[in-house]
């Protein structure tokens, strides 16, 4: 598949996600059999929720890494679990009085199935996945198998007619899922006791949102083994829906407070300006609404100024409004002011002037800084005057095996070249860290001709 047909397929399940929201509003609002038990309705709402926001993380993830794992599950998630609430509604209107639609029966089986794929495949295989799409090992294979046939097993048992007194097949799905879902909160504590600090903060929000789930499912079944009767259906769902929500938050937090995926502009941009796009609408509908009173009462007739002296106004406050907003979005997703990050700076300083003193410092650094920042098996620097295929420093497991090479230019000369070997999230190296990567180069670059310059004045002066 294309990178842009993936970019279409992802932003076009984010629209029918959208899309399925006002189908479902149409059909609830209809004079329906019974009125709707209130946790039945906050369970719509908060799966909408989940929906769009499952779907609008996977669709940025597309958007960048066609192929990553994540993203699509995302994306399929957001998706399934809207469908799956409009088929519901259908379903449930079809029993109403005066309605007579075809496949009623059909559409709630259907929508039985995407609201269990939809909503507990994230919160086992997403978890499992997190954040490369791809599994620890293949050990790791197991929790996976039994995420999807716990759903499967599920699915039959709900669907087979047992006697009360029989044993539950469902149970057995049921363990099979938590399994899987504590499997999923193991293995991001593995990664994050394996990753570096920039990793291990983009892992704590999802470890914060895998530890919900595991509370959840856990929590579930001990109540029902307590008080089968305790909670209803609805309720029951309402704490999942809720649960669900919370990893795509998770996700997103960890994409624009840590850069992962490096789509943090992206979703900090959208952040801004959806907020700036509510707020100004709201103002323009209240203006010009309090407008038109106005004139009403004052001349007898509405007047078209109502709208020019709107529009007015919001061009006035475009501009203070975004700035706010975008203060507010950056205060609360970038690091603060605090003395552990100051003294890191600090220090960042001061090495970097004893690493222009010693050249030798400053290439490894380079090497060192390019393969931890990029996540890279390994990473290596050739510099002028080294034998051919024999590196000068060499950081993590380099094999040759380079997928991005960066030269070294100083003066409009070549004086080397680092190269990097594969991403352990297979992910490919996006243009801006190419761009940033050369940017760096040149400047160390620039840092190694002074050194050299500088060792043979040294020498004649001893």
């Amino acid at each position: 598949m294309t990178a842009q047909r993936a970019r279409l397929l992802g932003w076009l399940g984010l629209g029918l996600t959208l899309v399925c929201i006002p189908l479902t509003v149409l059909m609830l609002s209809q004079h329906l059999r019974a009125f709707l038990p209130g946790a039945a309705i906050w369970s719509t709402v908060v799966a909408f929720i989940g929906a769009v926001a499952f779907s609008l993380v996977g669709a940025l993830i597309v958007s960048q890494h066609p192929r990553h794992a994540i993203g699509w599950i995302f994306t399929l998630s957001g998706l399934a679990t809207a469908g799956a609430v409009v088929l519901a509604a259908y379903a449930e209107l079809a029993l109403a009085p005066g309605w007579s639609l075809p496949a009623a029966s059909f559409a709630d089986s259907v929508a039985h199935v995407l609201i269990q794929s939809g909503i507990f495949l994230p919160l086992t295989l997403g978890l499992l996945l997190f954040p490369d799409g791809r599994l620890l090992s293949r050990v790791w294979g197991l929790a996976a198998a039994a995420a999807v046939l716990g759903l499967v097993v599920r699915l039959i048992a709900d669907a087979v007619a047992t006697p009360s007194n029989a044993f539950d097949f469902g149970d057995i799905g049921v363990l099979l899922t938590v399994a899987s879902a504590i499997a999923g909160l193991a293995s991001l504590a593995v990664r994050w006791r394996r990753a570096g600090q920039l990793l291990r903060q983009q892992l704590k929000w999802m470890a914060a949102a895998a530890a919900a789930v595991v509370l959840a499912f856990v929590g579930d079944i001990a109540v029902n083994i307590w008080n089968h009767n305790l909670l209803s259906n609805d309720a029951e769902f309402l704490v999942f829906t809720l649960t669900y929500t919370l990893v795509p938050i998770a996700a997103g937090a960890a994409i624009l407070r840590y850069g992962l995926y490096s789509i943090d502009f992206i979703i900090n941009r959208a952040l801004v300006y959806i907020a700036l796009t509510a707020i100004l609408a709201g103002l323009y509908t209240g203006f010009t609404a309090t407008l038109q009173h106005l004139f009403v009462a004052l001349t007898g007739q509405s007047s078209e100024a109502a709208i020019v002296i709107t529009v007015a106004l919001i061009a006035t406050l475009f501009t203070p409004v975004r700035n706010a907003l975008q203060r507010l979005v950056d205060s609360r997703f970038k690091d603060a002011r605090d003395l552990e990050r100051l003294m890191q700076a600090l220090e960042s300083e001061v090495g970097a002037v004893i690493d222009v003193m010693d050249g030798e410092r400053l290439a490894e650094r380079l090497v060192r800084t390019a393969q931890e920042g990029a996540d890279a098996t390994g990473a290596a620097l050739f510099l002028d005057g080294d034998s051919d295929g024999q590196p000068t420093y060499v950081s993590g497991t380099w094999i040759d095996d380079a997928v991005l090479v960066i030269p070294l230019r100083a003066g409009g000369q070549e004086i080397g070249r680092i190269a990097l070997g594969p991403r352990r999230h297979g992910a490919p190296y996006a243009p801006r860290e190419r761009e940033r990567l050369q940017q760096a180069a040149d400047v160390v670059a620039v840092g190694l001709t002074l050194v050299r310059r500088r060792q043979p004045v040294e020498a004649l002066a001893h």
